[in-house]
């Protein structure tokens, strides 16, 4: 008996000891939770503005990160609660063992939940910008604009004064640069605009990319230090400027019109060597503005990526959708920002017009399609509005394998490239209603395309069509 007490109260002693161990160690897990929830509060706070300082950070990053936490100090807890008959060389730590209760032997599923929740954390973590943009296109629900005021922006032609005259101390961060514009600038359009003109005046478009299909870091983190980058890049940086300043910023990705893509600017064996490649893949940015979604692509105004000529535009800063779909079309339908969204086969099908086109209020009567099949003569009409002053003029080429788009045209060496393309003027009337026939005499049997100008002060591209002679 005295044998039998005596082993009765060491086991005892022993599981006492136990338990208190195991208050000590819930007690110091609480302990560090509580006192990284303090030190992520006081570093918030230390911030200027804790609202922009959080919806930089990502509410979901806040939140999965102290769940993690949280789900990391519960797995401490229970590994050094099992028994040490468990941690023996039969029973690995991490096995299907170490998940039962060391009672009843069944599986605590709360502790697989917990595994899962915190893989998802990292999984999260790695792939932040990813998910979260899918996340957004996902659960907003975007309705066609009601107007914007400012587009085409004719009083507004410039790089904002507040990106032009930026402080070198702000450019220190993506948030400091967004947060310094929207102090400094109130009206939510022109802050957007802003935006936009600091994404198109400090990021250089990355041709070497389209020469060597070696495609650098992408992302708005590695854009903002290097200042180049494709239309990836561009549109990243501009969803994270917009982000850091709370407003809600979607990364869209679709195709561009297949006569738009950069295929000229690829090398020959780079072509081959990717021919299975889709060059129309484009990518550009959603954005609520007052209330209402708005469309912007940033590398298409950024002089230094396109070929228009024109040291800066903003063509493509909110324009009306129904400008937007004459040469963007997204993967989903709803970004489109259309009451009828169109689909793949329309899209290539309408004429190519650029955003000119539209910002001089004109409109093409006829041909109502991109490509047209005619005997000898191409005629296009155009009407314009009775105080229009300036010329439309057109000319062709015969068409390419290689397509070439109507900014090609634009480059300092027009003298080599008209010579290269035989490039012929078509004849222009204009009658009494305020309507211009053009008329493009095809000299022979094939394809051709026809690039049309308004021609004032500055010769402007408003549009692209093709015709076939037969």
């Amino acid at each position: 008996m005295p044998e039998d007490f005596e082993t009765r109260f060491r086991e005892e002693v022993r599981k006492r000891e136990q338990r208190r161990k195991r208050r000590m160690i819930r007690k110091f897990s609480s302990l560090f939770l509580i006192f990284a929830l303090v030190v992520l509060s006081i570093y918030l706070f230390s911030q200027k503005n804790i609202i922009l300082q959080i919806s930089n950070l990502s509410i979901h990053t806040i939140l999965l990160s102290i769940f993690g936490l949280i789900v990391i100090i519960s797995l401490i807890v229970y590994f050094t609660n099992l028994r040490e008959s468990e941690f023996d060389q039969k029973s690995p730590v991490f096995s299907v063992n170490t998940l039962k209760d060391p009672n009843s032997g069944e599986i605590q599923w709360k502790y697989i939940l917990g595994v899962a929740l915190l893989l998802s954390t990292f999984v999260y973590q790695a792939n932040q910008f990813t998910i979260d943009n899918h996340i957004h296109t996902l659960i907003y629900r975007p309705k066609p604009p009601v107007s914007n005021q400012y587009w085409p922006w004719n009083n507004y032609g410039d790089i904002d004064p507040i990106v032009a005259n930026l402080p070198s101390d702000v450019e220190i961060s993506i948030q400091s640069v967004a947060q310094y514009i929207a102090r400094e600038q109130k009206d939510p359009y022109l802050q957007v605009k802003a935006l936009h003109d600091y994404v198109v005046s400090r990021v250089t478009y990355d041709l070497e990319v389209l020469k060597t299909g070696i495609r650098p870091p992408q992302d708005a983190k590695t854009v903002f230090q290097t200042h180049k980058a494709v239309c990836e890049g561009y549109a990243k940086l501009f969803a994270a400027l917009g982000r850091s300043i709370g407003l809600n910023v979607v990364y869209l990705e679709g195709k561009v019109r297949r006569d738009l893509a950069p295929v000229d600017l690829i090398p020959r064996r780079l072509r081959f060597l990717n021919s299975g490649y889709d060059w129309t893949l484009h990518a550009w940015n959603a954005v609520k503005v007052a209330g209402q979604w708005q469309l912007i692509d940033a590398t298409w105004d950024d002089s230094n990526s396109n070929k228009s000529g024109i040291s800066y535009n903003a063509n493509y800063l909110m324009p009306p959708p129904e400008v937007m779909i004459i040469s963007h079309l997204p993967d989903l339908s709803s970004w489109q920002l259309l009451k009828n969204p169109t689909d793949q086969d329309k899209f290539e099908k309408q004429p190519l017009l650029t955003p000119y086109f539209f910002s001089e209020e004109l409109d093409i009567t006829s041909p109502k399609q991109y490509e047209s099949s005619v005997q000898k003569t191409a005629v296009i009409e155009i009407n314009t509005s009775t105080n229009y002053r300036k010329k439309i003029v057109a000319v062709f080429t015969k068409a390419k394998k290689t397509e070439f788009s109507i900014g090609d045209l634009l480059e300092n060496n027009q003298s080599n490239q008209r010579k290269e393309l035989e490039i012929q003027r078509c004849s222009s009337q204009i009658s009494g209603s305020g309507k211009t026939k053009i008329s493009c005499q095809l000299p022979e049997k094939g394809d051709y395309q026809i690039f049309v100008f308004s021609a004032g002060r500055k010769v402007i591209p408003i549009g692209q069509l093709k015709f076939h002679a037969i």
